[in-house]
């Protein structure tokens, strides 16, 4: 039997265990950075666990945002965002024969240009925003001030988006960020942002 053939087998099948295990979800493709979710693509059956065997044994822990999907991955790709019930994902890697990884969402984020320019490169996009520590040693020039926490963003991959040092990252809950480093790779997005004290 041919790779393809076997290929697409095999993702049928994951579809078929999902109708059993899962329940009917939302499937995004971005198109725009500046509105990611603003048609349904597929409304796909999907069951996710920490495993990539599907056994179920156990919740996911604090910061253990990683997740596998069991559904047809006929027609997922990279960038594909997941709505599971309460929950939002999206997709960063996938392969033949294997379940595609994806990454829980904690957060909704808009990116703006730096300082000096104007508008919006990202608008209401799903990440993950984990903790890295307590900051590093910047200083603000402030008497007394506190070093500014660290933390780790990622983001799904977006068509057209560039992303720099110095942009602004503000969250659903109002928080501001400087994005200090940014990674760009086949999964999507990682970048390390510190939060803004101003």
């Amino acid at each position: 039997m041919e790779r393809d053939a076997l290929d697409r087998l095999v993702a049928v099948g994951f579809g078929h265990a999902a109708l059993h295990l899962g329940m009917k979800g939302v499937q995004y493709r971005p198109t725009d950075a500046l509105a990611p979710m603003a048609s349904v693509y597929a409304a796909p059956v999907m069951a996710f666990d920490r495993q990539p065997g599907f056994r179920f044994l156990a919740p996911g822990g604090w910061g253990a945002i990683s997740r596998f999907v069991l559904m047809d991955v006929s027609d997922v790709l990279t960038g594909d965002i997941l709505v599971s019930g309460q929950d939002t994902y999206f997709v960063a890697r996938t392969d033949d024969f294997r379940p595609p990884l994806c990454i829980q969402c904690n957060r909704v984020v808009t990116i703006s240009n730096v300082t000096g320019t104007s508008g919006n490169v990202v608008a209401s996009c799903p990440a993950a925003i984990e903790m890295k520590g307590r900051g590093e040693g910047e200083k603000s020039g402030m008497p007394g001030s506190l070093r500014p926490g660290q933390f780790v963003l990622l983001l799904p991959s977006l068509p057209g988006v560039l992303l720099q040092p110095y942009m602004t990252v503000t969250s659903d809950l109002g928080t501001s960020y400087t994005l200090n480093a940014v990674e760009t790779s086949s999964y999507g997005f990682r970048c390390i942002i510190s939060m803004q004290q101003v």
